[in-house]
């Protein structure tokens, strides 16, 4: 089970929000959500959710999958040893007894039915070791927490645009802004000329 904060003003996943949840004397129910533009709407929520959910979950597979790597290596290592050598002693085999014509041709479609076998047996092999990983939503949960918002002019050229800098009290930091390229957060980035959109700087040196 994986778990992440989205903060739906800057469209940022996931988001650290320190202890606030963890102080049960603030918490205060309210019946009407605060008023404010937010940047992610439902229909980017749930791709959101999905692609940084994903790589939580992989990060969380890692040792898991790179111990199944290195056994699925040493399975291949030992069918490829085993079958290459059957199909290097049927080589000797033709060159020792100096065989020709049909007597060769014999030994030569042994040697492309070990070849074919093995790669059966690859496959197979691929097969046993694959994995598939579904996920679910499992739950959600609403937090407005009290933040500051600033508004920035940001500027570059002829290209304006105002955007929100959140400062989290609880985590004491400003909250990154979303690279508008690749949707990863940033706390540093380049300005596009035209519409001054947010690029990390991968992407802008893969421009």
């Amino acid at each position: 089970m994986v778990d992440l904060v989205i903060n739906e003003l800057t469209g940022v996943a996931p988001v650290d929000i320190g202890d606030a949840l963890f102080w049960e004397a603030d918490r205060t129910s309210i019946s009407e959500p605060p008023e404010g533009d937010l940047l992610v709407h439902n229909f980017e929520l749930g791709e959101l959710i999905e692609r940084v959910a994903a790589k939580l979950i992989e990060d969380q597979l890692t040792n898991w999958s790179a111990k199944l790597n290195r056994a699925k290596s040493r399975d291949e290592q030992r069918l490829k040893d085993y079958y290459g050598t059957i199909m290097q002693e049927i080589r000797s085999k033709i060159k020792s007894k100096g065989l020709v014509d049909e007597e060769k041709e014999k030994e030569l479609a042994r040697i492309e039915a070990t070849s074919g076998e093995l790669e059966r047996k690859l496959l197979d092999l691929q097969d046993r070791y694959a994995m598939k990983v579904e996920a679910y939503l499992h739950s959600a949960m609403v937090l407005y927490l009290p933040t500051v918002h600033i508004k920035c002019e940001l500027v570059r050229k002829k290209a304006k645009r105002i955007v929100t800098a959140v400062w989290n009290p609880f985590t004491k930091i400003i909250e990154p802004w979303r690279c508008e390229v690749s949707g990863e957060p940033v706390t540093e980035f380049y300005l596009e000329d035209k519409d001054a959109k947010i690029i990390s700087p991968d992407c802008w040196d893969n421009k």
